[in-house]
């Protein structure tokens, strides 16, 4: 299950358990909409409890084909190490933001990083 709020122009996220199907179609037009609107978007993802993809967001292709994505500049991770390496990974392939991790205990950090200019 995924919940996203918007502020400015940066999108929250949190996901928790295992995504699906379901959470990926709510997700690209909330992505879609912000980077269409704003020449700069920002990307805090939380995982909660997170437990990965099911098995038909992989036979799918975890593909987010956003328009204007070169406006989307930087991703905050939150979340446990051992996640960090597949989520980052899946994120790598779609976008040339820079893409940061940070623990649970840095969320606070990783909202500073985002709205820092750089």
């Amino acid at each position: 299950m995924i919940s996203i709020f918007k502020k400015q122009s940066t999108v929250y996220m949190v996901a928790q358990n295992k995504l699906d199907i379901k959470d990926y179609e709510n997700l690209i037009p909330v992505l879609t909409e912000h980077i269409m609107a704003h020449q700069e978007v920002k990307w805090y993802i939380e995982m909660k409890n997170f437990e990965g993809w099911k098995a038909s967001m992989y036979w799918k292709g975890i593909e987010l084909e956003l328009p204007n994505e070169e406006h989307l500049i930087k991703v905050a991770l939150v979340g446990s190490v051992e996640w960090q390496e597949q989520f980052t990974e899946v994120l790598m392939l779609f976008t040339r933001a820079h893409i940061k991790f940070f623990k649970v205990e840095e969320k606070d950090d990783a909202k500073k990083w985002l709205n820092k200019e750089n």
